[in-house]
């Protein structure tokens, strides 16, 4: 490379705003994973391509401001499941799963589902900085995990307020950690 187009290539490189894509010539921040091979900030188009079986959400729920913008049936730890991506101004922020196959009338044996559930999580992730266990005299069972690693924060919960019980897993940007921001 000759030295004048050298110089130009430094001096627009230093030009360059924050905002640049990396392909572009600006910086490069890695994104952190959502879920699944999913990163913050992905578009509902990159969703959607990366799971063909993956549908957009027409007027999907909100989560924190962020809007559900797809959702897809899968399989998580031989269960059957629902995948909802929820998507912010800057793109994909959160991921929930939510267990589909807990069953009412089986207090007992979801707890343990949840356990195993919290097991595979800690297996990944460290143990839970918090859970909340399930109090034996309580009318309505409940049980949370909390996990916060990096820019990730990532909560199970399983409870039994109201019927059909429900046993949740919540993958989203951490805001306290100097994540993006989202």
């Amino acid at each position: 490379m000759n030295t004048p187009l050298f110089a130009l290539a430094a001096l627009a490189a230093s030009w360059m705003p924050g905002w640049a894509p990396s392909w572009f010539g600006g910086p490069h921040r890695p994104s952190a994973e959502i879920w699944h091979g999913t990163h913050v900030g992905m578009s509902p188009r990159l969703v959607l391509r990366m799971f063909p079986a993956a549908r957009p959400t027409v007027a999907g729920a909100s989560l924190g401001g962020d809007v559900e913008g797809a959702s897809m049936l899968t399989r998580v730890a031989d269960h059957d499941t629902v995948a909802h991506f929820f998507f912010g101004k800057r793109g994909l922020s959160t991921v929930v799963l939510d267990i589909a196959d807990i069953e009412t009338g089986r207090t007992a044996a979801n707890l343990v589902e949840a356990h195993e559930f919290g097991d595979l999580i800690a297996r990944k992730y460290g143990p839970a900085e918090a859970c909340a266990s399930p109090q034996p005299q309580a009318l309505a069972q409940s049980y949370r995990c909390r996990w916060t690693t990096g820019p990730l924060h990532i909560e199970l919960e399983y409870r039994e307020a109201a019927p059909p019980p429900a046993l949740t897993v919540t993958y989203r940007v951490n805001g306290d950690a100097g994540g993006s921001g989202l």
